[in-house]
């Protein structure tokens, strides 16, 4: 079977999006708990601090520190979170990126690729990180992290 990957920075950032929403909007994570978790700590803290200059966590430094949602998790799209970490959705780098490929000016999939990640942007958008973790669904429970 074919895989469509989430880069690594996206994959730690929903991931680390996830253990906040099971904690709710008034939980916290530090970088030493998600690395307790497996996640590289520098690594995390720069994703982090892309979704605080985005908006939708706060970070506070200290004993006690860590990061928070700035808002429910029902109420924070997929599609805006990938976007601050990522910086876009597209699947191949000519995309978003024009004049990297060596055969842009051949290819003949670039028009398929296109509707590709027009497509998979409206599916992001009807996502939220509450769906993320299975609450709007209903595959998982609410738990506490």
């Amino acid at each position: 079977m074919a895989t469509f990957n989430l880069t690594k920075k996206a994959d730690y950032g929903m991931s680390m999006l996830s253990l906040l929403a099971a904690r709710g909007k008034d939980g916290r994570i530090s970088l030493t708990e998600l690395s307790a978790k497996g996640l590289p700590k520098a690594f995390v803290a720069q994703i982090a601090n892309r979704m605080v200059r985005a908006g939708f966590l706060t970070s506070k430094e200290g004993r006690g520190g860590g990061y928070t949602l700035t808002t429910e998790p029902e109420n924070l799209g997929l599609k805006t979170v990938l976007e601050a970490i990522d910086g876009g959705l597209a699947p191949v780098s000519c995309i978003d990126k024009p004049g990297l490929c060596p055969v842009e000016d051949h290819c003949l999939q670039k028009g398929f690729m296109l509707r590709f990640s027009y497509e998979m942007g409206k599916m992001m958008e009807k996502y939220t990180l509450a769906d993320l973790i299975g609450v709007n669904i209903g595959l998982n429970k609410k738990k506490k992290a």
